[in-house]
């Protein structure tokens, strides 16, 4: 099977203890070879995971937690050497973090039926 490149945007709510009512998430746009949309969303989540690992064993005064993604969208075929490389980072505060939440929640849940729907 041919590898093809995609495009994610992973997105972490981050908990600081110190700043309970201030809430933050970390926007990261990745690049990740895959055979598929279903293969590159898996391979996503994998790396979402060892990320919270790593950021939570660091970092004791915050808590991550994954939001979910943002995005994930094939693209053309970029340079050697970038598979899970971080392309672009914002820290975001946003105002309404359960509405985000949410619209996050339900933009996560149309990617997994349509990675589902396309196997």
């Amino acid at each position: 099977m041919t590898q093809g490149w995609f495009l994610t945007e992973l997105i972490y709510r981050i908990h600081d203890a110190s700043a309970p009512d201030v809430h933050q998430f970390d926007k990261q746009m990745r690049l990740v070879q895959a055979g598929s949309k279903r293969e590159a969303y898996q391979s996503v989540l994998v790396m979402a995971s060892h990320e919270l690992d790593k950021r939570n064993r660091d970092n004791k005064d915050m808590q991550w937690e994954f939001a979910g993604i943002g995005t994930l969208q094939s693209i053309d075929k970029p340079e050697a050497g970038v598979d899970h490389m971080e392309l672009h980072y914002v820290l975001d505060t946003e105002g309404a973090a359960q509405e985000y939440m949410h619209r996050l929640r339900a933009q996560h849940a149309t990617l997994q039926m349509q990675i589902a729907l396309s196997a």
